[in-house]
């Protein structure tokens, strides 16, 4: 990431798209190499989470809704959504269902 005095006019910003990434960090431009996908393999450790994360997504869809409003409830003041809030618990085995 590299700061900058200013971010650029908008035709120089189109003209490096795809190649760098023109933001404002906390106030600050900045630019950075261009995102990249790291590719269609993850790693073992990574799918191996898979099932779990889908399952604690699958989940939050089946709540009645008294359930999810508890969780939105709960997670006001915090940087989580009533939804990351469920999905936390499960995952961490705080709830054993």
């Amino acid at each position: 990431m590299a700061k900058l005095t200013a971010l650029p006019e908008e035709a120089i910003i189109n003209g490096f798209k795809g190649k760098v990434d023109f933001y404002l960090w906390n106030g600050i431009p900045v630019a950075r190499k261009w995102p990249r996908s790291p590719g269609k393999r993850r790693a073992p450790a990574v799918e191996a989470q898979w099932t779990a994360w889908t399952t604690a997504s699958r989940l939050w869809t089946l709540l009645d809704e008294e359930t999810r409003q508890a969780y939105i409830t709960t997670s006001h003041g915090t940087n989580l959504s009533g939804r990351d809030l469920a999905q936390k618990a499960y995952l961490s085995g705080y709830l054993k269902y």
